[in-house]
């Protein structure tokens, strides 16, 4: 798999400095008299992000990036950022438009360091080896003042349609976890459409969930990406192997953004075992019952 940041994003992120990644808002305050005496140095991360951003260094950064002029351009003119690090493992940032409720919310991302061990079925240096990554727990980004339309119909967990910035924020995770010197970029798809969208530059961390995924991509691939993921949730896909319903597996796929990392899953061990294992699999569409569900909820759009 091959994949670029565009070079004008590394340029902005190298520009980027700690301060303005870090610095205050107006309404943060200085220390008090009293916080000079009890502020703990060691726990001096606290309120950031990830330990890290602070909410005026985000928007900062959203601000270079062009994040915000792009939703500008889409009608989402008041912006009011939402940070919560009340958890101190996994942390929420929010974009709503004009007022902070569900039916305005525009992004929403949910982040956590995770550690991860390496373990392939296959001889490797790295089977033990313990790294440190950015998890994605959650990512949603919709466009609350558009309706779905027969040519980009709703998908499975959609409430309003895509921004269609998704790779443009999967480039700034990227940049972040970089940043923060992490092994890699890990996410946990619910659905196809998620593993699909991210299959072009995440590999699943457990081959033989790459190979099932590579099996199902293989022989269905005369349909589009949202009846696969509908008849997914519909139990239209039948597994040839148990002649019953394929049911989704949910497994961890990864940017590698270390070389060793990125030469286990770039190696011919790596993809010698996703070919033969594909091998195994077999899918088919139970195209009565993928016309049933689709009469039933008067078309993809409307599900």
């Amino acid at each position: 798999m091959s994949f670029k940041i565009p070079k004008r994003y590394w340029r902005i992120a190298k520009r980027l400095r700690i301060a303005d990644l870090q610095k205050l808002d107006d309404s943060d305050s200085f220390f008090s008299e009293k916080d000079l005496f009890e502020v703990n140095i060691g726990q001096r991360s606290e309120g950031l992000f990830l330990g890290f951003y602070s909410r005026k260094g985000i928007e900062t950064a959203l601000d270079r990036y062009e994040i915000t002029k792009e939703l500008q351009k889409k009608g989402f003119k008041k912006l009011i950022f939402d940070m919560d690090t009340s958890d101190p493992y996994i942390h929420r940032l929010a974009i709503y438009d004009r007022e902070k409720k569900a039916d305005r919310l525009l992004i929403e991302v949910v982040l956590r360091k995770k550690m991860i061990e390496i373990q392939m079925p296959f001889r490797t240096h790295l089977n033990g080896r313990v790294f440190e990554t950015l998890a994605i727990e959650w990512l949603c980004m919709q466009n609350p003042d558009q309706s779905f339309t027969r040519e980009k119909p709703r998908l499975p967990g959609q409430h309003f349609p895509g921004l269609g910035m998704a790779s443009r924020a999967v480039e700034i995770l990227i940049i972040t976890a970089w940043r923060l010197n992490l092994a890699g970029l890990l996410n946990t798809p619910d659905h196809f459409h998620n593993a699909y969208l991210y299959s072009r530059i995440f590999y699943y961390l457990d081959p033989k969930i790459q190979a099932r995924f590579v099996a199902l991509c293989r022989d269905l691939k005369s349909y589009s990406v949202y009846e696969i993921s509908w008849a997914i949730e519909w139990g239209a896909v039948i597994d040839e192997t148990t002649q019953k319903p394929m049911e989704w597996i949910i497994g961890e796929q990864m940017v590698p953004l270390f070389s060793d990392l990125k030469n286990l899953f770039e190696s011919k061990e790596y993809k010698q075992f996703v070919e033969e294992q594909s091998k195994s699999y077999k899918f088919r569409m139970d195209v009565k019952k993928f016309k049933e569900y689709k009469l039933k909820t008067g078309g993809l759009n409307e599900a």
